[in-house]
C-alpha cells in the first residue's frame, strides 16, 4: 500500500534539525508547512492543534524532544536535567492523549539506557529512537487499516467523527485507514463525515482527506447523525481514540459518546480504531481518564460561562469492537486475545 498523500503529518526537515508538520489549523483552505525547532514551538503546535491526533502527537513529541535537545551541551547531569524539564513541559500540552506520554517516556528510557556513551552518543540514540517510534506507528496503522477493512463490504456506508486519518498519525490513518484502503482496492465506500464541533476537524480535515482520496463522502452537521442512522443510511461507525482504559472505556473527541448511544439505539455497529499504544493498562476505567478542557474562545467570544471539554468517554458496553494492529477485539475486552 503506497502513501495516500505525498507527505506525512510529521516528518523531519532536510537535515533533521527540525520537525516538519502541516499546519492543520489552516486546512482545508491552505496547505502550510511549519518547521519546529524549539520546545516552545513544539508545545504551541501540539496545544493549538497544528499537529493533532494521538499517534501524530506522540511522533511529534519524540521528534520534538530530540530536536529540542540538539543545542544542549555540557555534562550528562546537565543534559539529563534539561531533558526532564523539557519532557515535563511538552507532556503538559495535551494530557488526555496517552501516546504523548508514551513517546516521551520511551525517549527518556532511551536516554537513561545510553548515559555511558556520553551526550553526543545519547543524541544519536534519541534520533534512532524517535525514528523507530514513527516507523512502528506506520506499521501499526497499516495493520489497523487491513484489520478494519475486514469489517467492510463493497459499497458500505461509514459514519466518522473528528479526524483519525492520515493527518492524525504517521501515515495511513486509524479510523480512516480502512476507508482509504477500501477506496484504493475498488470497494467504493461511502462516508458520512460528522463536522465535529467546536473546531470542525471533520468538516475541515476528514472532508479534506476524503476529497483528496476521491471517496464518495457527504458532510453532515453533528446533530444530523441520528437522522441518517434512522433512515438506514449508515452501515457502521468508525472512530479513533486518544486513550483506552483497561476495561475498554474509550476517550475520543467530544461527541463520540453521543454517536455510540445513537448507534446502540439504531443497531449500528460502533467500532473504535487505534494503535495498541493507546490502550493504557494502568487506567482501570474511563473514570480515571483526565479530560482536557479547552479555552472558551473556541466556542464563543460572548461574555458567558463556557464548558468546553475536548473529549468524552464512551463506555465499553456501547462499543462493538476495538480494532488495533493486533486484530479486532470484542466485548468483554481482553486485549491479550482478539475475537
Amino acid at each position: 500500500m503506497d502513501k495516500f498523500f505525498e507527505y506525512d503529518a510529521v516528518e523531519w526537515n532536510g537535515d533533521k534539525t527540525g520537525v516538519k508538520i502541516i499546519d492543520q489549523t489552516r486546512l482545508p483552505s491552505e496547505e502550510v508547512f511549519l518547521t519546529l525547532k524549539t520546545p516552545e514551538e513544539i508545545y504551541d503546535a501540539i496545544y493549538h492543534l497544528k499537529v493533532r491526533g494521538a499517534p501524530a502527537i506522540g511522533v511529534a513529541a519524540a521528534f520534538g524532544i530530540y530536536v529540542a535537545m540538539l543545542p544542549i551541551e555540557g555534562d550528562m547531569d546537565h543534559f539529563a536535567a534539561e531533558f526532564g524539564r523539557i519532557k515535563g513541559y511538552l507532556q503538559s500540552s495535551r494530557p488526555t492523549a496517552v501516546n504523548l506520554s508514551y513517546a516521551l517516556q520511551r525517549m527518556e528510557s532511551c536516554l537513561k539506557g545510553n548515559i555511558a556513551v556520553g551526550v553526543e552518543g545519547v543524541k544519536r540514540a534519541l534520533l534512532a529512537e524517535a525514528e523507530a517510534i514513527k516507523q512502528e506507528d506506520v506499521q501499526m496503522c497499516r495493520a489497523i487499516a487491513e484489520n478494519g477493512l475486514t469489517l467492510m463490504k463493497r459499497g458500505c456506508a461509514v459514519l466518522t467523527h473528528c479526524n483519525a486519518g492520515h493527518l492524525a498519525v504517521s501515515r495511513y490513518g486509524t479510523a480512516l485507514g480502512p476507508i482509504h484502503l477500501a477506496q484504493q482496492r475498488g470497494l467504493v465506500p461511502k462516508v458520512f463525515v460528522d463536522e465535529t464541533r467546536p473546531l470542525l476537524q471533520g468538516a475541515r480535515l476528514t472532508a479534506y482527506e476524503m476529497v483528496k482520496s476521491g471517496v464518495d463522502a457527504t458532510l453532515i452537521c453533528d446533530n444530523m447523525a441520528a437522522t441518517v442512522m434512522a433512515q438506514g443510511k449508515v452501515d457502521m461507525i468508525f472512530v479513533g481514540c486518544d486513550r483506552v482504559a483497561a476495561n475498554g472505556d474509550t476517550a475520543n473527541k467530544i461527541g463520540t459518546m453521543s454517536l455510540a448511544v445513537l448507534a446502540k439505539h439504531f443497531g449500528v455497529p460502533f467500532y473504535v480504531l487505534g494503535p495498541s499504544s493507546t490502550i493504557d493498562p494502568e487506567c482501570a476505567t474511563g473514570g480515571d481518564i483526565v479530560i482536557e478542557e479547552r479555552p472558551a474562545r473556541e466556542v464563543t467570544d460572548f461574555e458567558i460561562k463556557v464548558y468546553n471539554p475536548a473529549f468524552d468517554v464512551t463506555p465499553a458496553e456501547l462499543i462493538s469492537g476495538i480494532v488495533t494492529e493486533k486484530g479486532v477485539f470484542r466485548p468483554p475486552f481482553d486485549f491479550g486475545k482478539e475475537k
